[in-house]
């Protein structure tokens, strides 16, 4: 239960930083809800725990299901690998962002 908390927690910063990336690359013609960004991350991180739970309660009945388990978990270690390589390479940038800034107001 404490693994949960201290990962939403986690995912609810990763949430809001990539928020500010998205809207400091002004992609969009509108500015993301940090907020609301950062509680959808951790939703998702959430559910996919709650699905993770389903499958390795169902892998204990049957081999494929076992299986099924393992490529499951596969895939979902590689799309947390690749969020945490993103954020690692934009993080030069978001202090390039926030240090422009404080220059931009120091005037």
């Amino acid at each position: 239960m404490i693994r949960i908390i201290v990962c939403s927690i986690g995912f609810f910063v990763f949430g809001v930083l990539y928020a500010e990336i998205l809207n400091g690359l002004n992609i969009f013609h509108f500015k993301a809800n940090v907020y609301i960004f950062a509680l959808l991350i951790s939703f998702i991180f959430l559910l996919s725990e709650l699905i993770l739970k389903h499958f390795e309660e169902n892998a204990k009945l049957s081999n494929n299901a076992e299986i099924k388990l393992h490529k499951i978990k596969n895939m979902y270690y590689i799309i947390l690998s690749i969020m945490a390589c993103v954020l690692l390479i934009l993080i030069p940038f978001i202090w390039w962002g926030a240090i422009k800034t404080l220059a931009d107001k120091a005037r």
